[in-house]
């Protein structure tokens, strides 16, 4: 077997301006390269890997980027999609988190503001700011007075390199929102934090990893981890073995004894969040509204979305199978009911849904909480431990902060490499924040007239003009795939060819949201994307069928409802 070139320093400057492709036949060949590596290296000392990510969602996919641009040969291995899990299932926000200053958190606040502001240099084209609308009536838990204190620390923890907020009297307020309830209003307050697409962060932060070098297998669930000597085996399904001289988990609200052993016991608490999509013509805000839930601790947020608006979200304790969590009746009466009350003209009702999404949030359990807490209590910082056996994992934290969590995981991974003098030569320090996402220049204004172009650099950057190309050279690619939606069909052929799309699901869900924008989950389309999937992996008409099922399946679990016939 050819020597494995490491992705040193003095190789990662020159790379190509886009990530390898990412289709079937390269899918195909790294399943290859494992079950040959796994066959040959049996028994032998050096393992192909330093380091094994296990977990695709933000934080791994943090760690992996991370690793693979200071010179580490890197392999993420994840049960199912990546971003499958709370990945894409937050609130879709880059924020530094108002309601943490209630909780004495300053120094996560002040984090995750230094994080949003990095982000807006390193994925500017998808880490978007917005002003945020924050209104207080009377009977609220944060009357007027406290927003303002709140507000002017917030703008002191960024260190006044944002937008400051404003204070509005509630007519300015109601001029700025008119869907504002007028009655027992006190104010508002307006403040700077930021919107994203938490799947296509996800997926851009591993394209970045996989253009210096890393590798990225999807569903390929974990079995186990042990160690052998000073090399860690990771089992995944189907008896293969990954040999690496480090480990990190990043498995979110899947960590567990089974791949920490005893250090996984009793760590997390899990907390679920949903969230509903309605049409924008029923809930017309005009910028990001943050809503009170009056009698507890937490806040609610109502986003516009293109031709759509979103809100939520519950925080309530959850226990069971990450991947079952799904949305119940109760949980949409009590989304309305919060928000009706200060959006009362808002068209609020279950036949008005047009998606929704439920996540499970991994959140650090405090030992000294009592067990019967709210989940929004809570902290949201995360947690790095090592096991016994020499595994790292890194557990809870923010989307926000994801990043900078990412950078001390890897720290700590190279200051044990080092130790054990498994350290190769020539690994640099994080450089992370130097590098953005997406290779390439951004768009000038010149090709932002262009509104096709434009409406791809939101969701690909400066990659848009690539996608733009082939749109150019066939028509037919530039075809909306749902007639008020934007997204078209050669982001469905970039999905299959360069952004590792296994399933249906992956694709309708995750690479393009149908499931959560199209007001029939994307049923109408879905047999042409399922057929020109399978047809690109050399399948079959069962296997179109099987895929179809099998999103139905993913669909009824998440939103609850059944599709029509695709």
């Amino acid at each position: 077997m050819p020597a494995v070139r490491r992705n040193h320093r003095a190789d990662v400057l020159p790379v190509q301006e886009s990530p390898p492709p990412w289709g079937p036949a390269e899918i195909r060949s790294l399943w290859e390269r494992l079950r040959r590596a796994d066959a040959e290296g049996r028994g032998r000392a050096e393992p192909e890997w330093d380091l094994v990510v296990v977990g695709a969602g933000i934080a791994g996919a943090g760690v992996a980027r991370d690793a693979a641009l200071r010179g580490l040969r890197v392999l993420v291995v994840e049960a199912r999609d990546l971003a499958f899990g709370t990945s894409s299932r937050s609130s879709r926000l880059i924020h530094g988190g108002v309601r943490y200053l209630e909780q004495g958190e300053l120094g996560l606040v002040y984090e995750a503001l230094r994080e949003r502001r990095l982000l807006y240099k390193i994925a500017g084209h998808i880490v978007q700011p917005a002003r945020f609308l924050f209104p207080a009536y009377r009977g609220d838990r944060l009357p007027l007075w406290k927003l303002r204190i709140g507000l002017s620390l917030y703008d002191a923890l960024s260190l006044y390199r944002s937008h400051g907020h404003r204070v509005l009297r509630p007519a300015a307020a109601r001029a700025l929102e008119p869907l504002l309830r007028e009655e027992g209003l006190r104010g508002a307050v307006t403040y700077e934090d930021a919107v994203t697409d938490d799947a296509r962060l996800t997926l851009a932060t591993l394209q970045d990893a996989r253009r210096h070098g890393a590798q990225v297998l999807t569903y390929a669930p974990v079995v186990a981890i042990r160690r052998e000597g000073e090399v860690q085996v990771v089992e995944l399904d189907g008896d293969l073995r990954v040999r690496a001289r480090s480990v990190v988990v990043a498995a979110g609200p899947w960590t567990s004894e089974r791949l920490l052993g005893v250090a996984g016991a009793h760590l997390l608490a899990l907390s679920r969040g949903i969230h509903l999509v309605l049409r924008a013509a029923d809930v017309p805000v005009r910028q990001p509204l943050v809503v009170q839930a009056q009698k507890e601790r937490r806040i609610l947020f109502v986003v516009p979305w293109g031709p759509r608006t979103y809100l939520g979200t519950t925080d309530t304790a959850y226990d069971g199978d990450p991947a079952a969590s799904g949305v119940t009746p109760a949980d949409t009466g009590e989304l309305f009911a919060l928000i009706g009350k200060v959006l009362p003209r808002a068209v609020l009702g279950q036949d008005r849904i047009v998606s929704a999404w439920s996540g499970v949030r991994p959140l650090v359990r405090d030992e000294h909480a009592a067990s019967g807490d709210p989940t929004a209590e809570i902290s949201r910082t995360h947690r790095i431990l090592e096991t016994a056996e020499g595994v790292i994992a890194v557990v809870g934290g923010k989307l926000t902060t994801y990043r900078s969590m990412a950078e001390e995981t890897v720290d700590r991974v190279v200051r044990r490499l080092r130790q054990r003098g498994q350290l190769p030569a020539g690994i640099g320090r994080c450089q992370t924040h130097r590098h953005p996402l997406v290779a390439g220049l951004p768009l000038s204004a010149e090709e932002l007239h262009d509104p096709r172009l434009a409406d791809l650099a939101q969701r690909h950057g400066p990659l848009a003009r690539q996608l733009y190309s082939q749109i150019h050279a066939d028509p037919r690619l530039g075809a909306r795939i749902i007639h008020d939606l934007p997204y078209c069909w050669a982001e469905v052929e970039h999905a299959i060819t360069h952004e590792g799309a296994v399933h249906l699901e992956d694709i309708m869900r995750r690479r393009i949201p149908l499931a959560l924008t199209d007001e029939g989950l994307g049923a109408s389309v879905a047999r042409e994307v399922a057929t020109r999937l399978v047809t690109a992996r050399g399948g079959s008409a069962a296997d179109i069928e099987a895929e179809l099922q099998r999103y139905r399946e993913a669909m009824r679990v998440e939103t609850g409802r059944i599709l029509a016939p695709c």
